[in-house]
Parts: structure tokens; sequence; C-alpha cells
């Protein structure tokens, strides 16, 4: 059980940075750019980048609201649990 909590909860964070670089790079916003609207350090957000920090929900908020300026439901609003609830089903 806890193994399958863990995988759960990394491929979540794996979507997030995902939704998060896809979102950039659409804007046509840098890592920097992206971090200085966010007021989150560069160096973290090139770490949550390469999926190599957690991040914070106080730093997703601020990525969300002040760097995209968007809703969170906005942001989560691509289908988050499609590929999650698919996996659960099968087993």
């Amino acid at each position: 059980m806890k193994s399958e909590l863990k995988d759960i909860e990394k491929e979540y964070l794996g979507k997030l940075i995902d939704r998060i670089v896809k979102l950039r790079k659409e804007k046509g916003m840098s890592q920097e750019k992206l971090a200085v609207e966010s007021e989150v350090a560069r160096s973290l957000m090139r770490g949550y980048e390469r999926k190599e920090r957690n991040i914070s929900f106080a730093n997703l908020v601020r990525i969300i609201k002040f760097g995209f300026n968007m809703s969170i439901e906005e942001f989560f609003s691509e289908g988050f649990d499609i590929g999650v609830e698919k996996k659960k089903r099968k087993k």
C-alpha cells in the first residue's frame, strides 16, 4: 500500500510539473521570467522542471496565480486524474 501511494504521488508530481512546463512554453516564458513573475527562486524553478525538487503548495499557488495569471481551477482543468484513474481501475 505504501509503495502504491508513493507511485501515485510521483505520478501526480510529474503531471503537475509537465503542466507547468507546457504552460510556460505556450506562453513563451523562460524559466527565469516565470520564476521572477512568481517570486520563486530561479534555482527552485529549475529544480522543479528537472523533477529534482518537490514543489511546495505555496510555490505552486504563486506560479499559477502570479506567474501564469490564472485560476487554480483553470490550471487543473486538464484532466489530471484521467491516466491515474484508468490505472487504478485496471488493478
